[in-house]
């Protein structure tokens, strides 16, 4: 189902509801964070009041509705639980005008943000909408509509009809109580491994709201701080708990603190001193020690951590070294790839610094830092690679060659051009044959050209062969068809099984060019001696006959 666009609103106005009960509960009015949830959420409204003149939402006990679309689902009876919340003291109905001014708004967050459960009142949110005397909010109560002009009169009728609610309390008292004289004799059950599985599951994901909570405590500790020392004393607080939540690979919560801390550290009202002992915080998140951590953490967790990407928006090119460091020491191909990926994250913050990897002296670095480079795009990287592009080790030249090839500048082409040479190894070779076609210049094209006329090219694999005419069919155009056409049409005494394999190549490569003027040549080897022939010109005559006119 496509939802319109007033559903999304409305969900998002009921998101942000949620994240102002949280934040104007956790913090004080002066403070950045609420001023900036408040003008969020009005935002909100807002954009829901540009489609619609009035919201209404309908509230039950795990669900809230806006024209019969749920918007919220719930099952927890929890004051956390925003359905629940209204259902429990009566409301059934909520109605905003678009006219809904902004310190109303905030008079109503204030309301629902109230800590009922902990705070010393007798009060519920029925009676405190009433006492906020609401212009542009309407609020249904069991069925009967609260308002201005009828509140008070409703209360004077009942009171005189000495109306009173049912006795519910008391009748739940008396059945709580009730027991039976004789109990049923209850089996034991045996724990099995799921069970204890789903236990630890449970507790971990307890242990993580409470470092949550711990974070909360700190920032509380951060507002209330007036002195130097203080927030000095508050930084480490910091540091301990990013320590221990990254020790415990509790990279959520880790990302919430530093975003906070950079939301904080951002904000104009915010003072000089604060943001210093902020940007504290900040550095030590990509500090050598926390890198080390979260290197030992991929390495002996063995499975993939998408925060960890998210997190590495929070680091500066500081801590672009500390992760190089990490490449030589990480004994897991994902914790590799994973510190790759920052890397290349973190790599245009400082590029120069990238570069001094090629100068590892292991050569699985080395061949990383290439990688890195290739992902990075950075044409600069050129000069450098060009530089290690005679490696000792076989494997980082073939990094090289395909870096070069994807980075895609002609300066290139020569050196690339070397490992053409049937002395090199195999792997090497046809990695410069398709680098040398992404380089797509005339120069590469020639030099591919010339290999192929050359009388060694016969003695090469045909897989090989195969390869050079799949790259040379990248340059459509006459020239290419008339040299492709020249070698199967070339006509040779006693010509050997290579030399038919280097014709049926050329025949694979009219067909991928696709040029109907080709069929003649094609049909007339269809019937050549040679049954690798035949059928290279049966495939290729099939691709130009199927592909479009």
């Amino acid at each position: 189902m496509e939802y319109g666009e007033d559903l999304k609103a409305v969900k998002m106005i009921v998101k942000m509801m949620l994240k102002a009960r949280k934040n104007l509960r956790m913090y004080p009015s002066n403070n950045p964070i609420y001023a900036g949830t408040l003008e969020e959420t009005f935002e909100t409204f807002s954009a829901f009041f540009s489609l619609k003149e009035k919201l209404v939402l309908t509230i039950r006990l795990h669900d809230i509705f806006y024209e019969a679309e749920c918007v919220y689902h719930d099952e927890d009876q929890k004051d956390s639980n925003l359905a629940f919340f209204f259902f429990k003291d009566g409301l059934r109905e909520l109605s905003f005008k678009k006219t809904l001014p902004f310190d109303e708004l905030e008079a109503f967050l204030k309301v629902i943000s109230a800590d009922f459960e902990n705070e010393i009142t007798d009060d519920d949110t029925v009676t405190l909408f009433w006492e906020n005397d609401f212009q542009h909010i309407r609020y249904v109560v069991e069925d009967q509509i609260l308002s201005d002009d009828n509140d008070e009169a409703q209360a004077v009728r009942q009171a005189l009809s000495g109306q009173k609610a049912p006795d519910k309390f008391k009748d739940i008292y008396k059945t709580a109580f009730q027991t039976d004289e004789t109990a049923p004799r209850l089996d034991i059950i045996e724990i099995d491994e799921k069970d204890l599985e789903l236990l630890a599951r449970e507790l971990e994901a307890d242990a993580a709201d409470k470092t949550d909570k711990f974070m909360d405590i700190i920032f509380e500790v951060l507002y209330k701080s007036r002195t130097r020392e203080e927030l000095a004393e508050v930084v480490d607080f910091f540091k301990v708990a990013l320590e221990y939540a990254i020790k415990k690979g509790n990279f959520s919560s880790a990302i919430r603190v530093l975003k906070r801390l950079k939301m904080i550290a951002v904000h104009e009202k915010v003072s000089d001193i604060i943001k210093e002992h902020i940007r504290q915080v900040l550095t030590f998140a990509g500090s050598e020690h926390i890198v080390f951590l979260l290197g030992e953490y991929l390495d002996t967790e063995k499975k993939d951590t998408p925060l960890l990407k998210e997190m590495a928006e929070f680091f500066s090119k500081n801590a672009i070294p500390p992760f190089m460091n990490l490449l030589s020491s990480l004994s897991t191909i994902h914790a590799r790839k994973a510190v790759i990926d920052i890397l290349v994250k973190l790599g245009p913050l400082d590029f120069l610094t990238i570069t001094k990897g090629l100068n590892s002296p292991e050569w699985y670095v080395v061949r990383n830092i290439i990688y890195v480079l290739r992902e990075m795009g950075d044409p600069r990287a050129v000069e450098y690679l060009l530089k290690k592009i005679q490696h000792p080790e076989n494997r980082v030249k073939i990094e090289v060659v395909r870096t070069l090839g994807e980075l895609k500048d002609a300066r290139a082409v020569a050196p690339i051009a070397e490992f053409l040479n049937e002395d090199n190894d195999a792997q090497l070779r046809y990695t410069a044959i398709r680098a040398l076609g992404r380089l797509a210049t005339a120069e590469a094209r020639e030099i591919l050209l010339a290999s192929v006329r050359e009388k060694a090219f016969d003695s090469r694999d045909f897989s090989e062969k195969k390869e050079y005419f799949q790259i040379l069919s990248r340059w459509n155009d006459k020239e290419m068809r008339e040299a492709m056409t020249s070698i199967l049409m070339k006509k040779t005494l006693f010509l050997s099984a290579k030399g038919y394999e280097k014709k049926a190549c050329a025949a694979l490569g009219l067909g991928l060019l696709g040029s109907r003027d080709a069929l003649p040549v094609l049909y007339k080897n269809r019937k050549s001696g040679s049954k690798l022939l035949q059928e290279c010109c049966q495939d290729a005559i099939a691709r130009i006959d199927n592909a479009p006119h």
